[in-house]
C-alpha cells in the first residue's frame, strides 16, 4: 500500500501519481491483506452504501457493518497499490504506480456475497442534518442517499426547523450554479457526515455563515472539475426544501463550492467540498 500521510496529491515513494476516488471516516481501522488490497473498518455509527455494478439491475445496498475493500488492477503493463491519504475529518482512497491505466475496485460482503461498487460512500448513522461552518475534509453527498428514509426524514426535520414554515424558496438554476433568491443563502449542510449546499433564509444562519455567505450580494453554489465535467444538480423535497451538489464524468478532483456574487464580475468563496466516486 502506498499512503502519504500529510499531502493525498503528493508523489510518494512508489513513484505514484494518484487521484483519490474515495472517502472514509476519521478514526477508521486500515489493514492491508495478502493479495494487497485494503480492507477499511469504519466507526460505530458509519454504514457503506453503494450501487452495485450490476449492467441489468443495479441495486443500492447498505453494508451496516462498515466494512468494505480497496482494489487496484492495472490494464496496461506496470503495477498499481491502494493508498490512503489523512486529514483533519477524514481520509481519502485510491490508486496509484506505474500504470497509465489502472481501476481502483471499491467491494464487501453482504449475506455471505461480495458485491463491487461503481460508486457510493459511507454515511454516519448516529450523526444528523446541521448546518457547516467551517470548512472541513467532509465529502459531498451522492445521489443514492436520497432513496434512504433516515435521509429524507432528517432533511424535512431540519428544513422545519430552519424554514419556520415558510415554503421552498424558488432558486435560479443557470450554468453550472443554482443561485438564492433575495433573503436567502446557499448555505452549507452536513446530511449525516456529507455535504450539500441548501437554500435557507439568511436570517437562520449561525453568525458565523451570515457573515460569509449573508448580507450584500447573490448567494450562489456552483461545481467545478479539474479534469472532465462535473455539474450542479438540484434536489426539491417535498415542496419544504431545495439542495444542491454535485454529480457527472470528473476524471479529476469535482469541488462544490458556495459564495457570492458581489457586484462587477466579483465573487467570494465561503466553502468548498470535495465530490468522491467511492
Amino acid at each position: 500500500m502506498c499512503r502519504d500521510e500529510n499531502n493525498i496529491n503528493h508523489d510518494c515513494n512508489c513513484g505514484c501519481q494518484k487521484i483519490a476516488k474515495g472517502w472514509f471516516p476519521l478514526n477508521s481501522t486500515v489493514q492491508v491483506n495478502r493479495d494487497r488490497s485494503i480492507t477499511i473498518q469504519a466507526p460505530s455509527g458509519w454504514e457503506y452504501i453503494g450501487v452495485t455494478e450490476r449492467e441489468r439491475c443495479p441495486e443500492v445496498l447498505k453494508i451496516s457493518s462498515g466494512v468494505t475493500s480497496v482494489s487496484c488492477t492495472c490494464n496496461t503493463s506496470g503495477d498499481c497499490l491502494p493508498f490512503t491519504g489523512s486529514g483533519p475529518q477524514g481520509n481519502t482512497s485510491g490508486c496509484a504506480g506505474n500504470c497509465s491505466n489502472c481501476t481502483m475496485k471499491q467491494s464487501a460482503r453482504l449475506n455471505d456475497r461480495v458485491y463491487d461498487f461503481v460508486r457510493g460512500g459511507f454515511i454516519d448513522f448516529s450523526d444528523s442534518v446541521r448546518f457547516v461552518e467551517h470548512n472541513s475534509s467532509l465529502p459531498t453527498v451522492f445521489e443514492e442517499m436520497f432513496e434512504l428514509p433516515e435521509v429524507i426524514k432528517s432533511l424535512e426535520t431540519f428544513f422545519e426547523r430552519v424554514c419556520g414554515g415558510l415554503p421552498a424558496p424558488a432558486v435560479r438554476v443557470g450554468d453550472n450554479f443554482v443561485s438564492a433568491p433575495t433573503g436567502y443563502a446557499m448555505a452549507p449542510i452536513s446530511i449525516l457526515g456529507r455535504v450539500a449546499m441548501v437554500a435557507v433564509p439568511v436570517i437562520s444562519l449561525p453568525p458565523t455563515l451570515q457573515l460569509s455567505i449573508g448580507g450584500a450580494g447573490v448567494s450562489k453554489a456552483s461545481c467545478s472539475c479539474t479534469s472532465g465535467t462535473c455539474k450542479i444538480k438540484t434536489r426539491s423535497l417535498l415542496g419544504v426544501g431545495s439542495l444542491a451538489y454535485c454529480e457527472g464524468d470528473c476524471s479529476g478532483t469535482c469541488t462544490l463550492s458556495t459564495g457570492k456574487i458581489i457586484g462587477g464580475g466579483v465573487e467570494t468563496i465561503a466553502y468548498t467540498a470535495v465530490s468522491y466516486q467511492f
